[in-house]
């Protein structure tokens, strides 16, 4: 069966059977907003709205999620900033486009009260994350920057401020684990200057322009970023430090650390954290460049290699050789070949890409190269004997001791290898 909540911001909103005309709580008249979309549970609140998760009857009963216009004040002024706010918080995702930005469905009033309706991402934001699985490590919070900074690029490029980065306004999706933005209900267009009185932000997060109610910059972002990065890291919240230290505490972050960080991840933050805008990383984009592992320079082509390991074979398998028969001291005279045409007398098709190939001084075994693996033959018989694995790129040189009980192989992963034939 499915349930229904009632709207009221004042009651705890109890769910009930659909079938429920009244609110069991406070004996609100229970409805499903435009006939379309039905409150399920509320989800949570703030100063300017209550939300609900909700069902959308027209796709299938879909989740999304109802925010309430309902600010706590009876100031004239403030009401009326609030619902500036509301309305700007509907103008800014209408515009807004990224994957990881919950989509506008709605905008309208019923009944004298204002509701935006948007996506529903299943998870939990990072506030829950970091009281439940304890403090970020250095690798994830380099993933929060990684996946989080690109959010950021396209809402600067759209000359807006989020102003109210913080955990609880970033949401981890369980399906996948993309992190979103949420909560634009603050944010505001980068031209113009703040009014007096209109301070928006949260005390720890909001960057020292912002709470003097100065111009906002995507550095100003970039503040709260760094922010919420050390509150996930250390566990110490901003805001308690913020009001007995002021700025101050941005220069000694680091003694609040559980772990230590590498100097490049503290660079990074020292740079997010300076209190003066002019100072910070001016864009995500700028941020980016320096969480991004370095590219490595590229090497040479990946047959270059091959001349020195071949030399490198060549020397190992005349010194294994000398090792293992002390005896040999003089050179030995190679036969004279006769002139005569070469007659091809067998076929081995084995490998699909044959790199190299050697024969044993014996002459009963052949050894050849594929791709990253070494093959055996009896060289009268064509039989396949063994195959040896252990390279994890191409082999390209091979090389067998004048004993024939030593096999030396080299490939493009960067070693050489010794095998006792036996």
């Amino acid at each position: 069966m499915n349930q229904i909540c009632c709207l009221n911001p004042d009651c705890h909103n109890p769910p009930v059977p659909d079938t429920t005309k009244f609110c069991p709580n406070c004996g609100v008249p229970l409805v499903v907003l435009r006939n379309r979309y039905r409150p399920v549970k509320p989800l949570g609140g703030g100063g300017f709205g209550k939300t609900y998760l909700a069902e959308d009857v027209d796709k299938l009963n879909e989740k999304c999620v109802i925010k309430q216009f309902a600010p706590q004040t009876q100031n004239t002024y403030a009401l009326k900033k609030a619902k500036e706010l509301f309305e700007q918080e509907a103008i800014q995702l209408k515009d807004l486009k990224h994957p990881q930005i919950p989509q506008l469905q709605a905008y309208f009033d019923e009944d004298d009260c204002l509701y935006l309706i948007q996506d529903f991402i299943e998870g939990e934001n990072l506030l829950i994350e970091l009281a439940n699985q304890g403090t970020f490590d250095e690798q994830k919070i380099r993933d929060l920057l990684l996946d989080l900074l690109p959010v950021l690029q396209i809402v600067h490029s759209n000359n807006i401020i989020h102003r109210d980065i913080k955990p609880e306004n970033i949401m981890r999706r369980r399906s996948d684990g993309k992190l979103f933005l949420i909560d634009f209900g603050a944010s505001k267009q980068l031209q113009g200057t703040m009014k007096p009185g209109t301070q928006i932000g949260t005390y720890g997060y909001a960057a020292l322009e912002q709470m003097e109610d100065r111009e906002v910059y995507p550095a100003s972002d970039l503040f709260s970023l760094g922010a919420t990065c050390f509150y996930l890291m250390t566990g110490v919240y901003p805001g308690d430090l913020w009001s007995r230290q002021g700025y101050s505490w941005v220069k000694e972050w680091r003694k609040h650390l559980q772990q230590s960080v590498s100097v490049e991840l503290g660079n990074i933050l020292d740079k997010l954290l300076e209190v003066e805008y002019q100072n910070r990383y001016q864009s995500a984009g700028e941020v980016l460049e320096f969480v991004k592992p370095p590219v490595k320079p590229q090497t040479q082509p990946k047959y270059g290699i091959n001349r020195i390991v071949v030399l490198i074979i060549i020397c190992l398998s005349i010194l294994v050789g000398f090792i293992l028969q002390p005896d040999i001291v003089s050179p030995v005279t190679p036969p004279v070949t006769p002139k005569t045409s070469a007659i091809l007398i067998n076929t081995l098709t084995t490998h699909d890409d044959v790199n190299s190939v050697a024969i044993s001084s014996d002459g009963n075994t052949l050894v050849g190269s594929d791709d990253n693996t070494i093959k055996i033959w009896n060289l009268a018989t064509g039989e396949l004997k063994s195959t040896l694995t252990g390279h994890s790129d191409s082999v390209r040189s091979l090389a067998i001791s004048p004993d024939g009980r030593t096999l030396v192989s080299g490939s493009d992963d960067n070693t050489i290898k010794i095998w006792r034939l036996e």
